[in-house]
Order: structure tokens, then C-alpha cells, then sequence
């Protein structure tokens, strides 16, 4: 669609693919005649199926038909109402070429407008606006908080899981204690039984991250396999989080398993030895 068919009034129009696939079921929709209100129009193209909602208030684009504005001003005038003229418009779509002067041009929306209308540019009540980066901003805000939640979520588990592997390695500390003295009379020294215990709380919290590792990415490929809604996105895996849980996971094993190493190396012989 062109300016000629604006200016000239041609009678085409587009189809939203779901409109398509009703009025031309099993055969091609671009080329062929379509009957409204009593004039022929011509189909001149079809739009790609799409997920996002339109601009006009009523949902995704599958099922509207698009038309010239000269063409639907002549052939489908308005209904006579009080205060609606022939070829009045109810609704403009604005699209800003480059974001960052999104807001300057709204301004300059309302600067137009208002001295076509008669009202002040600064006053938000008298037009209407629906802001799509607005929405946008405040839908990236939303994630974001969630992906703070759910961080700090993973992050207590994590942090549980520590305490869980620090108890486990005090209680193994307290069931080895012959076994320590034992060590410790044959010559082991305190480093040596503080690095037993350390490199033991470490190979716990690597098994069980990596477990928890692959359980979780594996969820995520399965779910990608599975059919959804169109407005419920895939999980994806990203890497940011792979590295901080590492990291993290890194920071709560080697506190979790100095606490009863360090127990474990200050016990002396006779203690151990005399330990039932």
C-alpha cells in the first residue's frame, strides 16, 4: 500500500492472516477480489502471523483488514451521530524513528493537536494518549523486579544448602573423632586434617551443584520442547546466571566447609583418643 492508493482512493487492502485463512481457505489470498459493502476491492498483500496486540485497541492484527483512508472515508463513512462529521478520525498511530526523542515528540503531538483543537499542549487530560513505551519500560521494570525475586530466592537456597553442608560436615567431625586423633598420633598435622574436611564439604557442594546444574538445565530444554501460548516466552538459559551461581556456590563451600575444618585441625590427640 502507497501513497497513490491514498491519494488516487484505490480499492485494495491488506489481510491480517487469520482473515486471510477464512475468506480464502486452501488458496491464495494476494491477487484476488473480496466483495465489501457492495465494492470490489482487491487483495493486495497478507501480514505475517503476530504475537503482540495492534495499535487500534483490538487485539493482534490476524484478523483485521487494512485499507487506503480515502478509500474507507468514501465507502464506509461513519454512522451520522451528534458531533461526528463525514471522515472524522478516531484514532492516529504515531511511531518515533528514533526512541530516545520519544518524549519530544509526544510534546510536539500535543503541540499540534492542541492548536488544531483548541487546547492547552500541557494539559494530559484533554488527549488521550496510549504511551507503547511507556508500557514497554514498565513491563521491563516488572521482569525485573522478578528477576531480582527470583535471585534472591536462589540465593537463600543456596545460602540453606550451605548451612545444610556445614551441619553435615559438624556431625562428621563429631562421628570421627577417634579417626582424627587416630591421624593426628601418627603425625597428620592440623592443616592436614583441616584440608581433609574442606576438600570433603567441597566435593559435597560440587556434586550436589552440578546435580542441581543439570536438573535445572535440563527442565529448561524440556520445556522449550513443549508447545505453549504464543504469550507465555520459553525459558532460556543464560549464562549471567550460570556464572553467578558458580560463583556463589564457590563463596557458600568454601564458608560452609572452613567452620568444621577448622573445628576438625584444633582437636589434639588426647581429646580424640579418649572420645567415646
Amino acid at each position: 500500500m502507497n501513497d497513490a492508493d491514498e491519494q488516487q482512493s484505490h480499492r485494495v487492502v491488506i489481510l491480517g492472516v487469520e482473515a486471510a485463512q477464512q475468506l480464502f481457505p486452501g488458496k491464495p489470498a494476494v491477487g484476488s477480489p473480496l466483495t465489501m459493502n457492495g465494492n470490489p476491492y482487491t487483495v493486495i498483500g497478507v501480514l505475517e502471523k503476530k504475537q503482540q496486540n495492534g495499535s487500534y485497541g483490538s487485539g493482534p492484527d490476524n484478523t483485521q483488514l487494512f485499507v487506503p483512508y480515502s478509500s474507507m472515508a468514501r465507502d464506509f463513512p461513519p454512522p451520522d451521530r451528534p458531533g461526528i462529521q463525514r471522515g472524522w478520525i478516531n484514532n492516529l498511530v504515531v511511531e518515533v524513528a528514533d526512541p530516545e526523542h520519544h518524549e519530544e515528540a509526544v510534546k510536539q503531538v500535543y503541540q499540534v493537536l492542541g492548536r488544531r483543537h483548541h487546547f492547552e499542549p500541557t494539559d494530559k487530560d484533554a488527549l488521550w494518549v496510549w504511551d507503547t513505551l511507556q508500557g514497554s519500560k514498565l513491563t521491563t521494570r516488572i521482569f525485573s523486579i522478578m528477576t531480582l525475586f527470583f535471585g534472591a530466592v536462589a540465593l537463600m537456597t543456596l545460602l540453606l544448602g550451605g548451612i545444610g553442608v556445614m551441619n553435615i560436615m559438624l556431625v562428621s567431625v563429631t562421628e570421627r573423632t577417634r579417626e582424627i586423633g587416630v591421624r593426628k598420633a601418627l603425625g597428620a598435622t592440623a592443616k592436614d586434617i583441616g584440608r581433609q574436611f574442606l576438600a570433603e564439604a567441597a566435593i559435597l557442594t560440587t556434586v550436589s551443584g552440578v546435580l542441581g546444574f543439570i536438573g535445572g538445565v535440563g527442565l529448561c530444554i524440556t520445556m522449550q520442547l513443549v508447545p505453549m501460548p504464543d504469550f507465555i516466552p520459553h525459558p532460556i538459559i543464560s549464562p549471567g546466571a550460570i556464572v553467578a551461581s558458580l560463583m556463589t556456590l564457590s563463596i557458600i563451600t568454601i564458608i560452609s566447609g572452613m567452620y568444621p575444618a577448622k573445628r576438625a585441625a584444633a582437636l589434639t590427640p588426647v581429646e580424640c583418643l579418649r572420645h567415646e
